[in-house]
């Protein structure tokens, strides 16, 4: 419950000259509230720089604690955070162990520029998506996501796409805490295509060439028909699942982590070491060949965050951070696509017909032809790649105690320094194949090898900071002052990209009820011309703690409320820009005259030259109330809107093709973007055995190009402006031709030659024909609109239960490629096209008539290949129980926790349980279960 009554300060009459002393000698803004009214919400949240009291905060942020992160067991820490930081959009990418990216969005997209993804700040440094995915949920204090102009604006030219601030967990000032967790799992693929073996691939590869050529045309005879459906020889008629040949059922991985955390009045501690390992979907491969490794990821962190008072006015904080991340992946380069990853071999699996070749002919030859490489073989035979990423995060920060001047001032200062290196190993080398006939494709090579590959980045940051916080009675002053230099570095070849950082914050509440805080940065970059690199930055934000005036006072349903409400412009410099764009550069090349042919160099203009060229700015909105009701039921609801202006964007509406030049890239698009988030919370009341929760959220964010300058369209329908970013523009497919007299009768199809079963397209412009200005925007995108989350827990006794829950609305999907394209570019087929049109099926088919040659017509850009992609996953599911403390104290532990954990169980979507509907190709999406033991000594 929250108490109503404000206690009144002794030095009343002396507020007024304090204050005025205060604010001349600061006159900036705030860094650090200090409460001890301790019948308010007094939680202290993470925001720019600082830390504030929850019930002073008027920006939008949601938090997240390290330890709500670890109940996804998963070596990516970015994929933790679906459906746990209300406003964030989460997008799963792959499930390959250093390569399970996720996609992170806060509030939706903005621009249709390239930099869309939010910032990243790691104890108060810039930083990237790809060291914070080297943190471990163990090494987490708190993941907090500044959403709207007020919690984010002092960040300037970095804030527009909102803000991610992780920080770390430090000492505390109590006696050694030893933690020992260790946590063993296996991950199996939640879905792998459904290929069809190679009696029915035959028997509908001779359809579909009857379908193509006519009766008479078919490729498989009875005779091979009948010996791919027996199997007897498994070498001239071969039935190979690919994924069953090079993927094991189960993937083993784990997680160990030891910590302490402790400290005094002098010295404050948090150490970590920590070790995951993963040993991915490969089957064994090393001991089937002296030329491959086995697949294997293996990360170790480590963490030292050391805080020391060194004297009764000065203090310092020491972080250092790091990890060592060693992969291997079998496999080589093959047609200009790294063997980093696993996407050439998987792609190869989803193209590769199960009778074009057996793994190895009986004479032991490899096999394989002139279209396609054996993927057995591309694991086993090519080499592979090793990588050593090291990581680490040094910072170090100096705070002066002022409070001789006056109560409540200080100074500090900090720098740090990121970096991520990696290294690489690559050996390669090729092997010969056979086909059928016997026939040779390559040369068996020996095994080249080569570590001159590497890459880095890193960067180097000073700030500075001048602090002031006071109480005055009934008044408090928070206010903060920084600048600061930050250098990145991309490779050792690039020029450093440089940013001068300031800004500031000034907060004043009064009585607890009403709070108004201006923000600002005033930063600039070294990208732009002079005159064009530095921007200002302000926001302005209210509260107003209604809970606390005197007509809410004695009530038996509010027990908190406040509303709060902020304006500000923030910036984006992650814009697509080249690099410094007031440049003009050239490019060069041969022209070949004369009898002779001869070779003359020339250069010639590139882009031109944009010396206006600056960031991207976007106007931030947002009005919001926090409430707890009953005692049990808590609130939180926002609404913002935002105008994205300034981005980069080719003038086609106004400087056609044939101007002879290419055309500079201006600051003239604008987006809008609008939506809502609502978070509720009840608690159920505790007694001496049962604690629970329920806890369901839901975000939504709708944008709209407003203007992009493209080039003039014949029809209103071809525009992009007044549709979504990344708005799919697809033809309208009415279904399928049935009869020749429908074709006859229907406008004309310009692709190719269409047949009964083909499928058949909306004439948009009534032109009587079906071609490229038919195209409309159909669909959402793959980005949710809305997500939706429901996380429950309970404690009951020693039993712990926790489950968590993620949606996703307003979501379209595409299928294309190998995966979905029925014998295109001579692949294979899936059981999703067994529903295929016939003269038989025709009232009932799903997928259009077969083809085994590439059909233009039907595999268009339409609204048949694009699929509902909404769904909903068990993100996580944990169950534990600790060990009485009676029990384990007599052997001198003070807790045990045993518990099992199951992370991204199960998906219901619309994918027909073919694919994920996230992960959609390449390697799948992982389901995980695990056991884990935590003993705290």
């Amino acid at each position: 419950m929250i108490n109503m009554k404000i206690k009144k300060d002794c030095l009343m009459k002396h507020k007024i000259f304090l204050l005025v002393q205060g604010l001349l000698f600061t006159g900036l803004l705030s860094a650090q509230v200090v409460h001890t009214d301790s019948t308010f919400s007094e939680k202290m949240i993470p925001i720019a720089y600082g830390e504030r009291a929850e019930w002073e905060m008027t920006g939008a942020i949601s938090s997240v604690k390290g330890d709500e992160m670890s109940k996804s067991f998963t070596t990516n820490v970015a994929n933790t955070l679906y459906a746990r930081l209300p406003g964030l959009t989460v997008g799963q990418q792959s499930g390959e162990p250093g390569n399970d990216a996720p996609t992170l969005h806060a509030r939706g997209i903005s621009t249709f520029g390239t930099g869309r993804d939010v910032t990243i700040i790691i104890d108060g440094f810039p930083s990237t998506l790809e060291l914070f995915q080297q943190l471990t949920p163990q090494e987490i204090e708190s993941v907090n996501l500044l959403k709207d102009a007020a919690s984010a604006a002092i960040y300037g030219n970095k804030a527009a796409n909102g803000v991610l601030l992780v920080k770390t967990k430090r000492g505390v000032n109590a006696p050694l805490e030893l933690k020992l967790g260790i946590r063993f799992g296996m991950q199996q693929a939640m879905r792998l295509p459904d290929f069809l073996g190679s009696y029915d691939y035959a028997q509908l590869y001779n359809e579909a060439m009857v379908n193509d050529l006519g009766p008479g045309s078919e490729v498989y005879s009875p005779a091979d028909l009948e010996a791919y459906k027996n199997g007897t020889d498994k070498y001239r008629y071969p039935n190979v699942n690919w994924y069953n040949q090079l993927l094991r059922t189960l993937s083993p991985l784990a997680d160990y982590d030891l910590s302490a955390r402790g400290g005094s009045d002098v010295v404050r501690y948090f150490v970590l070491l920590n070790v995951a390992t993963n040993k991915g979907l490969y089957k064994g491969t090393e001991k089937e060949s002296d030329y491959t490794k086995d697949f294997s990821y293996t990360r170790y962190n480590f963490r030292t965050n050391v805080d020391v008072k060194l004297s009764k006015r000065i203090s310092s904080e020491f972080t250092l951070g790091g990890s060592v991340e060693d992969r291997v992946n079998p496999g080589r380069v093959r047609n200009d696509v790294s063997g980093e990853y696993s996407t050439n071999v998987f792609n190869l699996i989803a193209k590769l017909p199960p009778n074009a070749f057996p793994i190895y002919h009986e004479n032991g030859q490899i096999g394989g032809n002139s279209a396609y490489y054996n993927p057995w073989a591309e694991i086993t035979e090519t080499g592979y790649y090793s990588t050593n990423k090291r990581s680490a995060q040094l910072s170090a920060k100096l705070i002066g105690d002022l409070g001789m001047i006056t109560p409540g001032l200080s100074i500090s200062g900090a720098v740090g320094f990121n970096t991520i290196y990696k290294s690489y190993t690559i050996a390669s080398r090729d092997y010969a194949r056979y086909d059928m006939s016997g026939q040779q494709f390559g040369e068996t090579s020996s095994m080249s090898i080569s570590e001159s590959a590497y890459n880095q980045w890193r960067n180097f940051v000073v700030h500075g900071f001048v602090n002031y916080d006071r109480v005055f009675g009934e008044h408090h002053v928070d206010a903060m002052l920084m600048g600061g230099y930050e250098e990145y570095n991309v490779s050792s070849t690039d020029l450093p990209y440089k940013d001068i950082v300031s800004g500031g914050r000034l907060t004043y509440s009064y009585d607890k009820r009403y709070v108004a805080e201006f923000s600002f940065a005033y930063s600039g970059n070294d990208n732009y011309a002079r005159g064009k690199r530095f921007g200002f930055f302000p926001a302005g934000s209210l509260g107003y703690v209604i809970s606390n005036e005197e007509f809410l006072k004695g009530n038996k349903i509010v027990d908190y409320l406040k509303l709060r409400a902020s304006y500000g412009l923030t910036g984006n410099k992650d814009n697509g820009s080249t690099r410094f764009p007031y440049n003009q550069y050239y490019t060069g090349g041969n022209y070949y005259l004369g009898q002779s042919n001869a070779a003359s160099y020339y250069y010639v203009q590139n882009y031109y030259a944009n010396p206006d060229a600056t960031w991207e700015k976007d106007r931030k909105f947002n009005i919001g109330i926090d409430a707890v009701l009953f005692d049990r039921l808590s609130i939180t609801a926002d609404y913002f809107k935002e105008k994205r202006y300034d981005i980069l964007t080719m003038p086609y509406d106004v400087l056609p093709s044939f101007v002879g030049f290419k055309r500079p890239e201006l600051n003239i698009g604008r987006v809008s973007n609008q939506g809502f988030e609502a978070v509720v919370r009840y608690t159920g009341k505790e007694t001496k055995d049962l604690t629970w929760f329920v806890e369901a959220s839901a975000w939504f964010a709708r944008n709209k190009i407003l203007y992009n300058a493209e080039a003039p369209q014949n029809y209103a329908y071809q525009y992009r402006t007044g549709h979504r970013v990344d708005q799919p523009f697809l033809l309208e497919a009415l279904g399928f031709f049935n009869d020749q007299n429908e074709i006859d009768s229907s406008p004309k199809q310009t692709f190719a030659a269409v047949q009964p079963g083909d499928l058949k397209y909306a004439d948009l412009n009534n032109d009587k024909r079906i071609d490229s200005e038919d195209f409309k925007a159909i669909g959402y995108t793959d980005v949710p609109e809305c997500t939706l989350g429901l996380h429950a827990g309970l404690t009951y006794k020693g039993f712990d239960f926790d489950v968590l829950f993620q949606g996703a609305l307003n979501r379209s999907v595409y299928w294309s490629g190998s995966y979905f394209e029925a014998f295109q570019n001579d692949g294979q087929i899936s059981s999703i096209a067994l529903n295929r049109w016939t003269e038989d099926t025709k009232s009932t088919a799903t997928y259009p008539r077969l083809s085994a040659s590439n059909n233009l017509n039907n595999y268009q850009s339409s609204s048949f290949w694009q699929k509902n992609g909404d769904f909903l996953k068990l993100r996580s599911l944990e169950i534990g129980y600790t060990i009485p403390k009676n029990l384990t104290r007599k052997i001198k532990i003070e807790g045990v926790r045993v518990f099992m954990n199951g992370t991204n169980l199960f998906s219901l979507d619309h994918m027909d349980g073919f694919t994920d509907p996230e992960t959609m190709t390449g390697y799948p999406a992982m389901r995980t279960v695990s056991l884990g033991l935590s003993v705290q000594l």
